[in-house]
């Protein structure tokens, strides 16, 4: 019987986790906290850890900066520009308090699709002015700026000679634990749309993942999973439990995604992309155009509409777009050298 692995299930999971933990919040209620941060906040860090870790996985086997950052662009663009326009030019229009004509023409429209170049744009014009998250249509969108940073520096390796992933990766983990003790600007320090201070804890994610990557036969042990969460449970100093909570995310999660499961459990289509670029939207409608139906029921109906625009995503956009993605045509080599990765 053939296996695979956990790691689309969990990265459903984790969007999930953003949905559920959302929608506390744009009903203007708490939301759920875990591991020091709100449920949402764990999706996400889940998110980046696992991403730092399979993109680092593929990168290992193919270190050519290009042909890498193709393969990213094919597997984000695609889905995020089908996303933005049928926000901007139907629901945005369907839910607009302007005339039709006024919308169009209306300077937030085409600002909406800078998002298309990683500046997060969330407001269409007049569109949830009463949410009680007011105008904000997609605000799950900020995060994507700060992968794509992740992304560049991972390339930027392949273009440096005799650069190393096993030196690099935990060197730039370091560094962001650094930045996350050390570095704490009194007010918000804002580039390209995107609030810089939360770049050190997304940065210490991603090569938490990137190191595990490059050190996976060593780290991926039960021993140190358990090690790692024993430490986060028993150290609560507010300086070191960020830099604990980010360890025992990345081997934990790692680690259960490594595990074996027979094929009939694998996940046919990979959705978890989809529901993080449909939940918000979605959900924001809901609550607008069904506010008597309550918490519970405006939840289940957004989810199941989530996955229904997440699995249309995957089938007709995603997994077509990756279909082109550039592959490498020479033998597999002894990872030495230009990256030796």
């Amino acid at each position: 019987m053939k296996h695979t692995n956990f790691y689309d299930h969990i990265r459903l999971l984790a969007a999930a986790l953003v949905l559920y933990s959302h929608h506390f919040a744009l009903w203007g209620l708490p939301e759920p906290q875990a591991l020091g941060t709100s449920l949402g906040g764990l999706g996400v860090g889940i998110f980046f850890v696992l991403s730092g870790f399979l993109v680092s996985n593929s990168l290992r086997a193919d270190p050519h900066a290009l042909r890498f950052m193709a393969r990213r662009a094919l597997r984000i663009m695609p889905g995020l520009a089908v996303n933005l326009l049928l926000t901007a030019l139907l629901l945005g229009a369907a839910l607009t308090t302007l005339p039709l004509k006024a919308y169009f023409e209306h300077e937030q429209v085409p600002q909406y699709f800078l998002n298309l170049v990683f500046q997060p744009v969330f407001q269409l014009p007049a569109v949830f002015v009463d949410a009680r998250v007011p105008y904000a249509v997609n605000g799950s969108l900020w995060t994507l700026a700060f992968e794509i940073m992740a992304y560049g520096v991972l390339a930027a390796l392949c273009l440096v000679p005799r650069m190393s992933l096993r030196v690099m990766a935990p060197l730039l983990l370091l560094l962001s634990f650094v930045g996350m003790t050390l570095w704490h600007p009194p007010e918000v320090v804002v580039v390209w749309g995107s609030d810089m201070r939360k770049l050190p804890l997304f940065m210490a994610l991603f090569f938490a993942g990137a190191t595990v990557s490059a050190y996976q036969s060593a780290l991926l042990k039960p021993d140190l999973v358990i090690a790692a969460l024993f430490l986060w449970a028993v150290f609560d100093s507010p300086a070191i439990r960020p830099v604990l909570t980010v360890l025992a995310v990345a081997l934990f999660f790692i680690y259960a995604g490594s595990r074996n499961v027979s094929s009939g459990w694998a996940l046919k289509n990979d959705c978890s992309y989809g529901v993080y670029l449909y939940a918000f939207p979605v959900q924001q409608a809901c609550i607008q155009l069904l506010p008597g139906w309550g918490f519970w029921p405006t939840m289940a109906l957004s989810a199941l509409i989530t996955y229904g625009l997440a699995l249309a995503s995957w089938l007709w956009v995603e997994s077509v777009a990756m279909k082109f993605k550039p592959r490498r045509r020479v033998p597999q080599v002894a990872l030495a050298g230009a990256v030796a990765l």
